[in-house]
């Protein structure tokens, strides 16, 4: 049996690992250089810098079904989110009472006892054992579903919209509740970690199982049928199976009734430092986003996770401006901007590259019902990847099991 994927990124690659241990011929068709998709690392100078922000929820039951968690050398963040007032410097601190007992009285200061209540019934309706439990039923908008939850306008605007903008990377945040449910309950119920050699190194480790020569490089394909697919350059690969796991803008050109896609972009502006601004690794969310000209939207530290010699300070950006990541107007803003921040110490700190991502996620719906966003196959060829599920590791890894359970083969740990 021939099978073809199209696409190398997690989904691809996974499902390409547990079709060869099935028996199956496969040929993954990639259309740049290297594998990952959007789970993509570079190096700039001496460090592995991610491009977007990227971390991996422990609470995810999928990761343990398909990666040997050690060997990715995962450092946790710390179970707290810092809070900057720009305009003003302040800081402030919004942490798990249940993870972290000591940042109580600290977290009920910054949100308020009755936010903070309401913070712990969300977290306490979370299932540990079912993480995607709320997608059972319909729901709003998150933002309207954050006014159900009678969280106050300010800590709305405040601390959910940043969060969750970052999480959806949509400024609009056009996604439902349920999603913002599921990502409250992974954060609950588990670590936010970063493995030591870059999100890269997960699609790395899933296509070590490969055979070898499985992969084909810079290939792009322009139809896929039931049968097989062409590539633009003629050639017709004919196959028993044709898996497409490639991002959603790009599956649409092959979908009947494609999806409206929302553009989603981002960009991180990595500068190198003596001294980190930050004592702990944690995220540091800015209260005024987009207020009076405030473009970031949050700042993280790696090296506090993976020490080196330099500290990177990562901030990131999304929409419109991440695709002006390379004007010198806009990283000089960007600079002076952490400037009002950190202070006059971020004079000394250099730029040591930046990162772009386009179509960084998948387009969410507030109609969608269920665990599913889209069906299995369609024309006789099956869809995967995380626009198929919801945008995040695990939506992507459940993706493959779907397609995996609809072929009867068992997943590739389970099975050796």
């Amino acid at each position: 049996m021939k099978a073809v994927v199209v696409g190398a990124g997690l989904a691809g690659i996974a499902a390409t690992w547990a079709l060869e241990q099935h028996g199956y011929e496969c040929v993954l068709l990639e259309s740049s250089d290297q594998i990952g998709g959007r789970m993509k690392t570079v190096t700039l100078g001496e460090h592995n810098v991610d491009e977007g922000f990227h971390v991996l929820h422990t609470a995810y039951p999928t990761l343990e079904r398909w990666l040997d968690i050690d060997r990715l050398e995962l450092k946790p963040m710390d179970p707290a989110t810092s809070l900057i007032t720009p305009s003003s410097g302040r800081l402030q601190t919004l942490g798990d009472p249940l993870r972290a007992p000591l940042l109580m009285l600290p977290s009920l200061f910054t949100a308020g006892l009755w936010n903070s209540l309401r913070m712990l019934r969300w977290r306490l309706k979370s299932k540990k054992k079912d993480l995607e439990y709320a997608m059972d039923q319909p729901t709003q908008s998150i933002d309207k579903g954050f006014e159900s939850m009678r969280f106050s306008p300010t800590f709305r605007d405040s601390f959910l919209h940043p969060l969750f903008t970052g999480i959806t990377l949509d400024n609009e945040r056009r996604e439902r509740t349920s999603f913002a449910s599921f990502t409250w309950a992974s954060m609950s119920h588990g670590s936010m970690t970063m493995p030591k050699d870059g999100i890269q190194a997960v699609p790395k480790q899933l296509a070590s199982h490969l055979k070898q020569n499985t992969i084909r490089y810079n290939t792009n394909v322009s139809s896929v049928s039931s049968s097989g697919v062409i590539l633009d350059n003629g050639e017709t690969m004919n196959a028993d199976l044709v898996v497409v796991a490639v991002p959603q803008h790009i599956a649409n050109t092959w979908l009947d009734n494609p999806t409206q896609i929302v553009r989603k972009q981002t960009a991180t502006f990595v500068f190198e430092a003596e001294q980190s601004p930050l004592d702990k690794p944690r995220l540091l969310l800015n209260r005024e986003y987009e207020q009076d000209g405030q473009n970031i939207l949050h700042v993280h530290v790696p090296t506090l996770l993976h020490p080196s010699s330099k500290h990177l300070v990562v901030a990131t950006v999304v929409g419109e401006i991440a695709s002006e990541h390379r004007k010198k107007a806009v990283q000089k803003a960007i600079h002076e901007e952490l400037t009002q921040w950190f202070g006059q110490d971020t004079s000394s700190w250099k730029l040591v590259g930046t990162t772009h991502v386009d179509y960084a996620l998948p387009s969410g719906s507030v109609t969608a019902k269920g665990r599913e966003r889209l069906g299995l196959v369609h024309d006789g060829v099956y869809y995967i990847g995380d626009h198929t599920i919801h945008p995040s590791v695990h939506g992507t890894l459940r993706s493959v099991e779907r397609l995996l359970e609809r072929l009867e083969i068992p997943s590739p740990l389970r099975s050796s």
